[in-house]
Parts: structure tokens; C-alpha cells; sequence
């Protein structure tokens, strides 16, 4: 049996109110079943103090983060991360892993990777810190003291008279110091005893930037390449 519906000017509407019902309906549907919209991303460097090994490549899940091996005593800029837990990792160059750790990234932030190793060289770390890259004021620059040398004791970062970062132990950072925008002389201390360790000369700091000076190696060895060194880095 065939039903034939009349068109009558009732029927007429209340088939147009169907169709935008309908329409609507699809349209939310599409906007709820859609792909999310991108999640974000911070800011990762990487600060390579590991001299247990003379060059990595550094991963950030199976994305690899640098262009070349980056050696020790090296460090690759601000790259972006995605949000979120990710698996951070140090591979040799030939491709073996040394050590692997998970972080979590979160928006529009900025961090820094440290790696570092043992005293013997063997056994590999990662250390995340969190980098406030907010500008000084217009006629400042800003500083701060990571300390990275397995067999130091806590270090101070020192200018003349002014202490910069004081009892900075291994794998731990100062927090970042407003300073004058001027060419300065550091001195890093060994914080108990106070004998000088390290010297950076000429040291300019240019306004609106942000360093970060960072201190690798052995306190006590004969390997001229393990030896204590000081780094500075340029945040921004």
C-alpha cells in the first residue's frame, strides 16, 4: 500500500523545520566526532654535561631533536615539545640508548634538559628545570648558576662583591637574578672552603637578554677534557 502525503502549506513547513532540525543536528555531530584542535606546545633546551661519552643525539619520543651530534659540553637551543608526558632520551652515536626519562611539558612553558653523568662516566642522567624566560627590565640582563660537575661540592656564582647564586648543589639550578647590562668579571667558588674554582673574564651582558652559566666536568682529575669548565648559555 503506497501512502501519498498531500502538499498543503502545513506540510510544506513542517518539512522545512525537519530538514534545519536535521541540519543542525549533523552540524554538532561533525563539531563533536572532529579531529581536537592542537593541544599546544612548550619549549625544551638541552644542556649536554655528560662527558662519559663524547657526542649524543637527544629524542624526545621517536623524535629526534638535533640536526648534528651534539658533544659534550655543547647545547641545542629552544626546540618545540608537544604537551604532555613524553619519553626524553640520550642515544649514543652509535644509535645505543644511555639513558631515557619521562617529563611532562606544559603550555607556552620553557625548560631546560640536563645531562649529566656519574663520576666514572658510566651511568648517565637527565634533569629537567623549569626556565622562567619572563624580560628584565630594559636596562638589565638576567642570570643564573646550574651546577653540573658530579664531584664538586656546592658552588657559589659570584661578581665582585655581589653573590649571584649561593649553595648550588649538583644538578640543581639558581633561580635567574636581575643584573646590570655591563661587561662583569665571575668568579665560581666552592661554597664551604670559598676558594675559587673557575674564572669567566669579560663577560657581557647585553640588556634584555638571559644567560644561563653552567658548570661541568671533574673538580679532581688529570683528563685535561674532564676537566671543571664553565659554559654560559644564551636563553634569549
Amino acid at each position: 500500500m503506497k501512502i501519498k502525503m498531500k502538499k498543503t502549506p502545513g506540510t510544506l513547513l513542517l518539512t522545512s523545520m525537519v530538514a534545519v532540525l536535521a541540519f543542525t543536528v549533523a552540524c554538532e555531530k561533525d563539531d563533536n566526532d572532529g579531529p581536537n584542535p592542537p593541544a599546544g606546545s612548550g619549549k625544551v633546551a638541552l644542556l649536554n654535561a655528560a662527558f662519559g661519552t663524547d657526542s649524543v643525539n637527544f629524542y624526545v619520543g621517536s623524535e629526534k631533536m638535533n640536526s648534528k651530534l651534539i658533544g659534550y659540553g655543547d647545547s641545542l637551543k629552544y626546540t618545540s615539545v608537544e604537551v604532555g608526558d613524553s619519553a626524553f632520551e640520550l642515544k649514543g652515536k652509535d644509535d645505543k640508548s644511555l639513558v631515557k626519562k619521562s617529563f611532562k611539558t606544559e603550555k607556552d612553558k620553557n625548560y631546560s634538559i640536563l645531562a649529566s653523568n656519574s663520576k666514572d662516566g658510566e651511568t648517565f642522567e637527565l634533569v629537567q628545570i623549569t626556565d622562567d624566560l619572563t624580560a628584565p627590565k630594559s636596562d638589565k640582563a638576567k642570570i643564573r648558576f646550574i651546577h653540573l660537575s658530579p664531584d664538586a661540592a656546592k658552588l657559589n656564582l659570584v661578581s665582585g662583591d655581589t653573590i649571584l647564586a649561593e649553595n648550588i648543589a649538583y644538578k640543581s639550578a639558581s633561580a635567574f637574578k636581575e643584573v646590570d647590562a655591563a661587561e662583569i668579571s665571575l668568579s665560581i667558588l666552592d661554597a664551604e672552603a670559598a676558594d675559587t674554582l673557575l674564572t669567566v673574564n669579560e663577560f657581557e651582558l647585553v640588556k634584555g637578554k638571559i644567560y644561563t652559566v653552567w658548570v661541568s666536568g671533574l673538580q679532581d682529575t688529570d683528563d685535561e677534557d674532564k676537566q671543571l669548565k664553565a659554559r654560559v648559555f644564551t636563553n634569549k
